[in-house]
């Protein structure tokens, strides 16, 4: 019953959206946003009811929603917003929100990655690309720009597919029982892959253990020849060398001394993926150079425009004509 109760405020939050993307008047405009509001504020209701939160957690699962709530407002306002500086500024909202939740979930990485990818460059660069469509001047002034890009081409497909897809994710809150199982199991995973991380790391390694013990100078492989050994509370066990002892001994580390996501993520790009780390490097430095090209092309074209209106010749294939050549 709670899957279709969710379809049906998924149905009438996409109805309020469709409506609102839609040139209609102010009265028609806040009916639609009432009814949009409405059917996510049952939405968040009925995943808040599905997913059992022990009373220590509902003070971060409420800043999630928060967070939630904002993004999906924002990115309402993101697509309806007749002014494109304004709908870029409500993108940043969404970046920023989306941002918080990943911190929420542990997620630092992501959370610093999205905000510098897209509210730093690629925010920037639509913003560029704003002011330079908006200062041609045969735009100015005309009909057409008095109107340009605030109706929706296609509202009722766009609707459709973002809620089928909101629709087919959110399907899956109602299948935690039967994954809880398999959750388990990659958590042990997860979990064991940590301590593996750890132990290529051999300074933080060695951080952790001084961390547990202050007395340890060295960690030294185990007799086993295996760095760390997981036990089945998480716990792990590394053997150390402690000051005034002559022999190694063993030092337990509790899970708390995981590695960090961080920490992690830079030991996956740097061991696991080097060649897409430097090919990414490699394309992001083609787009640079792109850039650089095509904003000296434009330049160039500006440049022969004003020339034109002096008299001169042009100078994007280097050379000037007789007509500049008499002038001078």
């Amino acid at each position: 019953m709670v899957p279709t109760i969710f379809y049906a405020a998924c149905a009438i939050a996409a109805a309020g959206l469709a409506l609102l993307l839609m040139q209609s008047g102010s009265k028609f405009r806040t009916g639609a946003t009432i009814l949009g509001l409405a059917g996510i504020a049952w939405i968040l209701v009925i995943v808040v009811q599905t997913i059992p939160t022990p009373a220590s957690e509902m003070g971060p699962l409420g800043l999630m929603i928060l967070c939630a709530f904002v993004s999906v407002a924002s990115a309402v306002r993101v697509i309806t917003h007749h002014r494109p500086v304004f709908c870029a500024l409500y993108f940043v909202l969404v970046v920023v929100s989306g941002a918080a939740i990943y911190v929420l979930l542990s997620a630092e990485f992501v959370a610093f990655s999205l905000v510098i990818v897209y509210a730093g460059a690629i925010l920037i660069t639509y913003l560029f690309v704003l002011m330079l469509a908006q200062q041609s001047p045969a735009d100015i002034g005309s009909a057409d720009a008095v109107d340009y890009d605030r109706i929706a081409r296609e509202p009722a497909g766009a609707v459709i597919a973002g809620f089928v897809l909101i629709a087919v994710l959110g399907g899956s809150v109602f299948s935690v029982s039967e994954q809880k199982a398999e959750s388990i199991l990659d958590q042990n995973r997860a979990i064991r892959q940590g301590w593996s991380d750890l132990s290529m790391m051999p300074k933080l390694l060695l951080e952790q253990a001084r961390r547990t013990d202050s007395t340890v100078t060295a960690v030294v492989a185990r007799t086993d020849g295996q760095m760390i050994a997981v036990q089945t509370d998480h716990s792990a066990i590394i053997s150390v060398e402690r000051a005034g002892q002559m022999t190694p001994t063993d030092l337990t580390l509790a899970p708390s001394l995981l590695p960090d996501n961080t920490s992690r993520v830079g030991m996956a790009l740097v061991k696991r993926f080097p060649v897409s780390l430097e090919l990414a490097g490699i394309i992001l430095l083609m787009a640079m150079l792109g850039a650089v090209v095509l904003a000296r092309k434009q330049t160039d074209i500006a440049d022969d425009d004003r020339r034109a209106l002096a008299g001169l010749g042009k100078v994007i294939d280097g050379s000037q004509s007789s007509q500049g050549k008499a002038n001078r």
